[in-house]
């Protein structure tokens, strides 16, 4: 075969060759129009985003954070403030066919709508592509019919990187896909309407709206789309699935989990050293980022042998709450003032609308390996304006309240709260059975079926399964005793006095969970004191009960009331013994002259004792310790002992400063104190004797 011959060969099998092509599918000519309008969001600083095709540049606003994305640097969108708003003048108008595309990254479900892209004019104009508050894929557009939308059946996984898409014509209506898969699709009639000139929206809800899922106040709010948005793309025509196909294959994202659940924070999570401690308390970086919080500003009390927490946190509103050993959260609430004409609007005044924390602080005033004791100061305001509750005519108070946290190295607090109001017939509450619910948990990952036991002054026990929510706590007669049946060793308790206790559960509201569940608080900055969670993708709470005493105190304008709280591993009938240490405590003769008795004071969880200036240097306590009547980790408050250090014996025996005898000098501006604390038991007459 000569040259000739060869290089008539070739050129046969070449134009062989590109008849096939010309005439086979292939992929060349499902390409993609090139988009209009595409963000790929590759600043590494800055707030200024240059839009890729026109080189348009605009300012980011909120917090935001740019990240790593699918191809280069990404943005971080915070739910609460952030977005693009792209001026409209200049932008390419549409037609009567579009699509968009984005890669994203949900942290959160929003509280109703939120665009991935929004350029419209109420519902006469234009569209917006994005995702509903359960996490559904839509789009809606004005057409020849009116407001049309299409919305997709899958939730949209939470934290992970997913290609999504829309596209609408009039041939084949309005199209979703999410990772190269249409989802849903419906018929529409006429062209697109769209609303050319109007600024565009990425990120960030347009109008303020409802949450969709809300119970009460009904304020309308602004958000953002919580999570990371990449390659952000407009078409100026339909895409066919094949397109989005080979949109969605052209990059490759990274797999798994991109973005963490935060963990509410609480502190070194072993036993470490008895007392309270001054900390500042990281969350998530932009969750902390616009907060105007001073260093020190929350409060963490450790015991040394166990590792359960008491936590002051800004994000709960400072109220504390207890933290187990593997991380579930409890708390007892707060003073809460309801209805009208107390609360502006009628609705819920407490210091879980205070989203900034304007009224709330807490602050340390004993610190000793004896007992420290937490005061938590708040206001009673509501959600949209921050105004508080019942104002006074004359002098313009309102309602506040002073919560006093006793705590004990036992892991037991005494539990003291003073409301304070000039208008006594308003509804106020002291107690709520609260479990916080970490990011990524349900209530039921963190609460037993058989949530709540009851215990009375007998040690009779009776536990109610929320598998049908009781309505009605009826047994054991007279109960006065509550354990919260967490997933978890330690457990929390509450205790108030025997005479005629308050018990009634929490049910009725709205719930996508066996037990009510909300995510208006803690950590969330929107202005609602009532909004339903859908899903486990923020920080949320559950209410079980209410339990409550009779009023301990009362004024000419406060109320005061007292209760134990705290954490045990050990058997809920046992708690009856603690109770009975406490509501009916041991009688106490002082066998010291220069020492006058100031009662068992169950504020505190003490007795108190006065010292004279000619007292002698030596106490001598007889408590009448009954089976009714017992002691049960004793703590002793001894005023104006002095400053010099005791030596401790019980019933004739010494007891050696450490883990089951503790003291603690506490000065004040006109004298020093002694607390004394001892780790022991008795049912039967005992001496106590301090040197």
């Amino acid at each position: 075969m000569n040259f000739r011959q060869l290089s008539l060969r070739h050129r046969f099998a070449s134009m062989l060759a590109m008849s096939m092509l010309c005439s086979a599918p292939v992929r060349a000519f499902s390409q993609a129009p090139a988009p209009v309008l595409a963000w790929s969001f590759d600043e590494a600083s800055g707030d200024a985003v240059t839009e890729q095709v026109h080189h348009q540049s605009s300012k980011l606003f909120g917090v935001y954070r740019h990240v790593p994305g699918v191809s280069g640097e990404a943005l971080r969108l915070d739910s609460e403030t952030s977005g693009l708003r792209v001026a409209g003048a200049g932008l390419p108008q549409l037609q009567s066919g579009f699509a968009a595309e984005a890669w994203i990254v949900i942290n959160a479900y929003p509280w109703n709508w939120v665009p991935i892209v929004d350029q419209r004019r109420g519902e006469k104009a234009g569209f917006l592509f994005g995702i509903d508050s359960f996490g559904h894929l839509g789009l809606q557009a004005a057409t020849g019919g009116g407001w049309e939308f299409v919305t997709g059946q899958e939730q949209l996984p939470l934290k992970q990187w997913v290609h999504v898409a829309a596209s609408y014509s009039a041939a084949n209506g309005m199209e979703l896909f999410v990772n190269g898969k249409e989802v849903r699709s419906r018929p529409v009639q006429g062209d697109f309407i769209p609303a050319n000139g109007e600024d565009l929206l990425i990120g960030r809800a347009r109008d303020a709206m409802l949450p969709s899922q809300w119970l009460h106040p009904k304020f309308p709010v602004l958000y953002s789309f919580d999570g990371i948005l990449d390659e952000v793309k407009l078409f100026d025509q339909p895409l066919t699935m094949q397109q989005v196909q080979d949109q969605y294959a052209s990059l490759h994202a990274p797999q798994g989990d991109v973005l963490p659940y935060p963990k509410l924070p609480s502190g070194p999570p072993d036993p470490g050293p008895f007392g309270g401690y001054y900390t500042t308390l990281k969350y998530d970086e932009l969750w902390d980022a616009p907060r105007r919080i001073g260093p020190d500003s929350d409060v963490v009390v450790r015991f040394d042998d166990s590792p359960i927490r008491m936590v002051s946190w800004q994000g709960t509103s400072y109220i504390p709450a207890w933290v187990t050993e593997n991380g579930k959260w409890y708390t007892d609430e707060f003073v809460e003032t309801g209805g009208l004409p107390g609360c502006p609007g009628g609705e819920d005044c407490e210091p879980m609308s205070d989203k900034q924390d304007r009224y709330s602080h807490v602050r340390i005033l004993e610190n000793t390996p004896a007992r420290t004791v937490i005061h938590v100061r708040y206001g009673q305001c509501e959600a949209e304006n921050s105004v508080c509750a019942n104002p006074d005519p004359n002098t313009g108070w309102t309602d506040w309240a002073d919560d006093y946290y006793t705590v004990y190295p036992d892991g037991t607090a005494a539990r003291k709260t003073v409301a304070w109001t000039s208008n006594f017939d308003t509804w106020h509450e002291f107690q709520e059975t609260i479990i916080i619910n970490q990011a990524g948990t349900r209530p039921e990952d963190n609460i037993q079926t058989k949530a709540l036991t009851f215990v009375n002054m007998k040690g009779e026990t009776a536990t109610y399964s929320w598998e049908r929510p009781p309505v009605i706590i009826d047994k054991p007669v007279k109960a006065n005793i509550q354990m919260v049946n967490l997933k978890s060793e330690w457990k929390p308790f509450q205790i108030v006095m025997p005479a005629h206790p308050a018990i009634s559960t929490y049910v009725g509201e709205k719930t996508y969970s066996m037990f009510e569940w909300w995510n208006h608080w803690p950590v969330s900055q929107v202005k609602s004191s009532g909004i339903s969670a859908i899903a486990a993708d923020r920080p949320s709470h559950s209410s079980l009960s209410h339990i409550e005493g009779a009023p301990y105190q009362t004024t000419a304008d406060s109320i005061t009331k007292i209760m134990l709280d705290g954490m045990t591993n050990r058997p809920a009938a046992e708690l009856a013994v603690l109770a009975r240490s406490w509501a009916t405590p041991a009688a106490m003769t002082l066998q010291s002259t220069g020492y006058t008795s100031g009662g068992y004071d169950p504020s505190q969880r003490a007795f108190v004792i006065r010292r004279e200036e000619a007292a002698g240097s030596s106490l001598r306590i007889s408590l009448q310790a009954t089976e009714n009547s017992p002691l049960l980790n004793p703590a002793f408050v001894v005023e104006g002992w002095g400053d010099a250090l005791p030596r401790i014996t019980v019933n004739g025996k010494a007891m050696q400063w450490g883990k089951d005898a503790r003291y603690g000098i506490v000065s004040t501006l006109q004298r020093s104190n002694l607390v004394v604390w001892l780790r022991m038991q008795s049912e039967s007459a005992t001496t106590i004797e301090l040197h």
